[in-house]
C-alpha cells in the first residue's frame, strides 16, 4: 500500500509540474502574439495615414474637376453614366459614382420625383492597384430609396464639399465611406449632388490581418490545451493501472486480510513486550528491597 502512495504522490506532483509549465506557455504565447499584433497593426496605421491622404486628395481633384462637366450636362441627365464610367475607370479608389437631383428636377423620372442615375463596377477588387481598363465590370442603373435623408446629401445640399464616415452601402454591401459635392445651374442654384463612393480597401485587409494573427494564436493556445488534457488524461489512466497490476500481484483479498492480522498481532505482542518489561522491572526493584531489609536485620543482630 505505500509503494501505491508514493506511486500515487509522485504522479499527482508530476501533473502539477506540467500543468504550471502548461499554463506558462500558454501564458507567454498569447503575450506574444498580442505584442507581434499591436506592432503590425501600428506599422498598418502608419501605412494607413499615408495612403488615406493621397486617397482622398485624388478622389476630391477627380470629383471637383468633374463638377464642370456635370453643370455643362445637366439638360441630358442620361450623360452623366459616361462621365461616371470615365471617373471610374482613371480613379482605382472609387468604385461608384452618381448624381443626386433635387425632387421633381426632371418631370417623369425617378420614383416619386427622386432620380439617382448611378454608375458602379460590380466587381470591386479588395486592394486595387493601378487604373482600370476598359474591361471593367461597369453597370449603371437607377438608385430606389429616399437619399434626400442621407448625410452626404444634406451636407452638399448646404454647399459643402464633405467626406462621410464609413458605412456599408446598400448598392454593393461592402464597406465604404462618400464624398459629395453640389452642382449648381445657371443661375447658381443647387440642383444636384454629384457623389463618389470609395472602398474602405485597409480598413478590410487589416481586418483579415489581424482575425488571421488572432486565430492562429488561438489555435496554437487550443492544440496546447489538447495535449495537456491528453497528457493528464494519460497520467490518470497509468495511475489507475498501475494501482491494479499492484494489487492483482501483491495484494489479492486473502493477502490483504492477512497482512491485518500480522499487523494486529504484532501490535498485540509490542504491548505485551512493553507489560513484561514493566513486570521485570518491578521484580528487580523488589528483589533489591529484599536485599536491602535483609541486610539490615543481620546488622541488628550483630551488635545485640
Amino acid at each position: 500500500m505505500k509503494q501505491i502512495r508514493r506511486y500515487s504522490i509522485t504522479l499527482v506532483v508530476v501533473a502539477a509540474i506540467l500543468i504550471e509549465v502548461i499554463g506558462a506557455v500558454q501564458y507567454f504565447m498569447a503575450r506574444y502574439g498580442a505584442r507581434n499584433e499591436l506592432l503590425a497593426k501600428a506599422q498598418r496605421d502608419m501605412a494607413e495615414s499615408q495612403r488615406v491622404a493621397v486617397v482622398k486628395t485624388e478622389v476630391e481633384t477627380a470629383i471637383n474637376n468633374a463638377e464642370r462637366t456635370v453643370h455643362l450636362a445637366l439638360g441630358s441627365p442620361e450623360t452623366s453614366y459616361s462621365i461616371a464610367s470615365q471617373i471610374i475607370k482613371v480613379n482605382p479608389h472609387i468604385i461608384g459614382v452618381g448624381l443626386a437631383f433635387v425632387p421633381n428636377y426632371y418631370k417623369g423620372k425617378g420614383k416619386s420625383g427622386l432620380y439617382l442615375p448611378y454608375t458602379y463596377d460590380d466587381q470591386p477588387s479588395i486592394i486595387s492597384k493601378g487604373k482600370r481598363t476598359a474591361s471593367t465590370y461597369m453597370q449603371t442603373r437607377v438608385l430606389n430609396f429616399d437619399y434626400t435623408q442621407r448625410s452626404w446629401y444634406q451636407t452638399a445640399m448646404q454647399g459643402q464639399h464633405k467626406w462621410t464616415d464609413a458605412y456599408v452601402g446598400e448598392a454593393l454591401n461592402i464597406l465604404m465611406c462618400t464624398y459629395s459635392i453640389p452642382i449648381k445651374d445657371g443661375n447658381g442654384r443647387i440642383v444636384g449632388v454629384l457623389f463618389a463612393d470609395v472602398t474602405m480597401e485597409d480598413a478590410t485587409v487589416m481586418m483579415s490581418h489581424m482575425s488571421s494573427g488572432i486565430r492562429k494564436t488561438g489555435v496554437i493556445i487550443l492544440l496546447i490545451q489538447l495535449f495537456s488534457m491528453l497528457l493528464m488524461g494519460f497520467i490518470v489512466w497509468r495511475a489507475v493501472v498501475a494501482s491494479r497490476q499492484f494489487k492483482e500481484r501483491y495484494v489479492s483479498p486473502e493477502k490483504e486480510q492477512l497482512v491485518e492480522k500480522i499487523e494486529k498481532m504484532r501490535e498485540v505482542n509490542n504491548r505485551l513486550t512493553k507489560r513484561n518489561q514493566e513486570l521485570a522491572q518491578k521484580v528487580a526493584e523488589l528483589q533489591h528491597r529484599v536485599k536491602l531489609h535483609a541486610g539490615l536485620e543481620s546488622d541488628q543482630h550483630w551488635f545485640g
